[in-house]
């Protein structure tokens, strides 16, 4: 006689981690509105029920993550560390991490695009606002080393570095340009950066 498997212990977070992995992955593939809890619940192996104990609704699964996928983004190295690096050293660093966070993050990244169409409430800000206080600690720091006027100049040339990664992946992975002509990221960067550093 077989006996029926154990379930293994987490504690409330771990089994957060674990409820909040499964939505991503349900989320991503049939997005936000065309998910249930019910459909959550099944994924991670739990009830209903102990999904209910730990977030209130589906609205509280997303907002988990988003926040575990914001926090990988924010790990990105501060400027401070990066402060002997030439500009160019700067922005390939900074913009490599990027790149990769946004390629490792891309389903969250396609279910905010598709949450922000969908939600009448208006986008998820959370992402913006990180970008948005990168964009202004770039800028700023490309005007401490006289790449740009002032800050505001550099915030504008920091967003249009960000924007230009983001529309990268965007458009060679969920739109399909790689199938029509294929693009090296690390080539793409290199690019970039020698724009913004002329």
């Amino acid at each position: 006689m077989t006996s029926a498997p154990t379930r293994r212990r987490l504690s409330a977070d771990g089994r957060r981690t674990e409820i909040a992995l499964a939505a991503r992955e349900l989320f991503a593939d049939r997005g936000f509105h065309a998910t249930t809890t019910r459909d959550i619940a099944r994924a991670a192996g739990i009830s209903d029920a102990l999904l209910y104990r730990h977030f209130a609704d589906k609205q509280a699964v997303l907002d988990r993550v988003v926040d575990d996928a914001i926090a990988v983004f924010t790990d990105l190295p501060p400027l401070d560390r990066l402060a002997s690096a030439n500009t160019v050293e700067l922005l390939t660093l900074l913009g490599r991490g990027f790149l990769g966070r946004v390629e490792a993050n891309l389903d969250l990244i396609r279910l905010l695009v598709a949450g922000a169409a969908a939600t009448p409430s208006g986008p998820d800000l959370r992402f913006a606002r990180f970008v948005d206080g990168a964009a202004t600690a770039l800028g700023a720091e490309l005007a401490r080393r006289g790449s740009a006027p002032d800050p505001a100049a550099g915030y504008l040339a920091a967003r249009s570095f960000f924007g230009a990664l983001l529309s990268f992946v965007l458009l060679q992975r969920t739109l399909g340009l790689d199938d029509v002509r294929a693009l090296d990221g690390d080539a793409y960067l290199g690019a970039l950066v020698g724009r913004f550093a002329e």
